[in-house]
């Protein structure tokens, strides 16, 4: 990044400050800066700096008393000679290491490291991290160039250097897990009316043998199962049975079939219904309950997922325009796959009516092939007169997924760090959860706070009777470039390759041993996509739209190991909003499209971008909102786009059925490889699912890790589609 970026981006060390530990070391600019012959004392004239020091209650302003004080610049001038003579700035002395150097001062300056080749500077952060090692920083200051809007004399005041802290040495994470723990997942058929007849769909797992074919079986109420398939099924893992209707009593089964031998037949299928020409599962839920989250997940151990969900579905943002006092408190509340309610948790007055203030998680912590459920709880009421909660324990809860029952606890991560008043509140209210395999093994608990300023992380593992911390993780470890860099979701993936997961908070990457790793410095983003973007190159990429004001990469795609920018926009942006897009949509290019557009106050701009995977903008025309949700909903391997209440293909060709309610929630719940959609619907979970026949098979998404963790994760911050590790256009279907 150069000079004049890193003043286009305006931060202050007040932005990207390290913890108060740290010593800064301050100089005044007339203190390190020469000769002395380029300025005069309280004195304005056209070529000399004026050493200004009689400002009225200079001492109380920006400056804090004495400035250098260029002559107005009204254009570039030819040569830095001219005007006043450049300034040679040299601060002997200093320990040698890595430092974040800034220089307080006001409308633009000229900035050079050889003081021959210059670039533009609007004060902020100079050099964002300057290795030095010989004792002394060097550069030169000028007024060559004119303030572009608002033309006077430009100030030097101060030149601050903040030490980067030295790493720490943390060691690898060994869990209790001795092999890593999966899923035991069954067929999850299910039978779904279709204009045809009954639309059958289940899954093929990663360890089944190659040449796995099945076979479908029906049975009526009181009758002998019937074999309905005359081949062994072998390209699909899907069925219609024509012109069979799914009557009451009917059941369906399949058995996996290798040459001539069958094996054990399936759980029987769960029966769907249909609306609009629409096919769902319906599970009802108490009145007209509606829910924010869903987990997916397996309580009980049978292969059959179930759903843990947040109640009811409403949103406080703890940000002082959007805050307001929570009228109600939120219900976590557990239910089989069938509809049967387990259990139902109160969060009570201490945790808001907010996605930020409640993180919660569903996952099978402790291997016994049991999902345990994690939520951030408070105690009591402990809410100020306003509503608002700043006070009062908080602890991170481990709950048991058959009967809610608490099975351990421990501190959540503190309020402090985070500041005072309303700005303080906001920041401190972001909390986040995590499951990540940081051992390749155990999936081990990531409970995170900050995203806007501090940052701070703390790694459990649960055996199944305690939480054991792992490590504690602050952004100052890294260094200015790690705070304020946390996103609305937090991924988890292994994107170096050697077999444990890293954690992606957004634009900045912690290790698998709690360490940080990388940092683009772009700032927080507003979207944030991990998985196997771009095909044609090797390992995993991430594709960001950056809420911060950038002067360029506001969109990008970064190699995943390292943070490298691979592309981005090349002009300034003001801030990417929304969720955006990251999905394969159009077949003529290879890898996943990736969508963003710019906002003003929250606000559409008129710009927006529809990019490639190799970076090239597809159009500037096409208007997906703030972003799109999508899905693998018919036969090729590309998303549809859920368009309203209609999924369609990226051409514009829409597929029948009518969807209703609020999307909650992309993932591969049961049937063959292609996606459902959960919705909420007062008074129910409605699971909308497809039942255009399949011309191939792949083995169900959930099993793969990158898109396991992104449906896992869904149950906090902004959910998200979930993303693969590989490209399904590019890989073949499993045969």
């Amino acid at each position: 990044m150069t000079m004049a970026q890193l003043g286009a981006v305006g931060l202050s060390l007040a932005a990207v400050a390290l913890a108060p530990a740290q010593t800064q070391l301050v100089f005044e600019a007339e203190n390190v800066a020469g000769p002395a012959t380029a300025w005069k004392t309280n004195s304005e004239d056209a070529t000399h700096w004026n050493l200004w020091s009689t400002d009225r209650d200079a001492a109380k302003k920006w400056s804090g008393g004495i400035v250098l004080r260029s002559p107005v610049t009204k254009a570039e001038r030819p040569s830095p000679e001219d005007g006043a003579p450049p300034l040679h700035v040299r601060i002997p002395n200093i320990k040698p290491g890595r430092y974040s150097v800034e220089m307080k001062g006001v409308r633009t300056l000229a900035v050079s490291r050889d003081g021959k080749s210059w670039e533009p500077f609007n004060g902020g952060v100079l050099f964002r991290s300057e290795e030095i090692r010989d004792g002394a920083l060097e550069f030169w200051v000028d007024d060559r160039f004119p303030n572009a809007g608002d033309i006077g004399p430009a100030y030097v005041d101060t030149i601050t250097l903040t030490p980067w802290p030295e790493p720490k040495l943390k060691p690898r994470v060994d869990g209790h897990a001795k092999a890593r723990v999966t899923e035991r997942l069954d067929r999850g058929l299910v039978a779904l009316p279709s204009p045809d007849g009954a639309h059958l769909s289940w899954r093929l797992l990663h360890d089944d043998p190659p040449g796995t074919a099945f076979h479908a079986y029906r049975a009526d109420a009181g009758g002998k199962a019937m074999r309905i398939t005359d081949q062994p099924i072998a390209l699909t893992t899907d069925f219609t049975h024509k012109g069979a209707a799914l009557d009451p009593g009917a059941r369906y089964f399949v058995r996996a079939a290798c040459g001539d031998k069958e094996g054990e037949p399936s759980p029987d299928a769960v029966r769907g219904e249909s609306a609009k020409g629409a096919a769902f599962l319906r599970i009802r839920l108490d009145g007209t309950n509606t829910f924010q989250k869903a987990a997916v997940t397996d309580l009980d151990g049978d292969g059959r997922y179930d759903f843990v969900i947040k109640t009811p579905n409403t949103n406080i943002d703890p940000y002082i325009k959007y805050w307001k006092p929570s009228p109600g408190t939120y219900k976590i509340e557990a239910r089989r796959g069938s509809g049967e309610l387990l259990w139902r948790n109160d969060l009570g007055w201490g945790i808001e009516q907010g996605i930020w203030y409640s993180p919660y998680i569903a996952g099978d912590l402790d291997g016994d092939g049991k999902a345990e459920v994690v939520a951030k709880i408070g105690e009591g009421d402990p809410r100020d007169p306003d509503g608002r909660v700043t006070k009062g324990p908080e602890w991170l809860v481990v709950w048991d997924g058959l009967t809610g029952k608490e099975r351990a606890r421990a501190p959540w991560p503190d309020r402090s760090a985070f500041g005072e008043g309303e700005s303080g509140y906001n920041y401190a209210s972001r909390n986040q959860l995590a499951i990540a395999f940081l051992d390749g093994r155990t999936p081990c608990l990531i409970v995170l706070r900050g995203t806007y300023t501090a940052m701070r992380a703390d790694a459990y593992d649960f055996d199944g009777k305690r939480l054991r911390p792992l490590w504690t993780y602050s952004d100052a470890e890294g260094g200015p470039d790690y705070r304020g860099q946390g996103a609305h979701f937090t991924h988890a993936a292994d994107i170096d390759g050697d077999g444990r997961d890293e954690i992606i908070l957004g634009s900045a990457v912690i290790d698998d041993n709690g360490s940080p790793l990388w940092s683009t410095w772009l700032g927080h983003p507003d979207h944030c996509y991990v998985g196997d973007i771009d095909p044609a190159r090797p390992g995993l990429e991430i594709y960001y739209g950056i809420e911060k004001r950038q002067s360029k990469s506001g969109m990008c795609l970064v190699d995943a190991p390292t943070g490298k920018i691979l592309w981005g926009w090349d002009k300034p942006t003001k801030h990417i909003h929304g969720h955006g897009l990251c999905s394969d949509i159009d077949p003529a290019h290879p890898g996943s499209e990736c969508y963003g557009a710019d906002s003003a106050d929250h606000k559409p701009t008129g710009d927006r971008w529809l990019w490639s995977a190799q970076g090239e903008v597809l159009s500037r025309e096409i208007d997906f909102g703030f972003g799109v949700r999508t899905a693998y909903w018919d036969a090729d391997p590309q998303r549809e786009l859920l368009l309203k209440n209609r999924l369609a293909d990226f051409g514009g060709n829409a597929h029948p059925g009518e969807i209703e309610g609020s999307w909650v929630l992309t993932a591969d719940v049961f049937g063959d490889w292609r996606e459902e959609i959960i919705f909420t619907v007062p008074g129910e979970i409605r699971i909308y699912s497809t039942t255009i026949p399949a011309r191939d098979r792949r083995v169900a998404l959930i099993q793969d890790p990158i898109y396991r963790a992104d449906v896992t994760m869904c149950t906090m911050g902004y959910p998200q589609v979930p993303m693969t590790s590989y490209d399904l256009a590019s890989t073949p279907a499993k045969r």
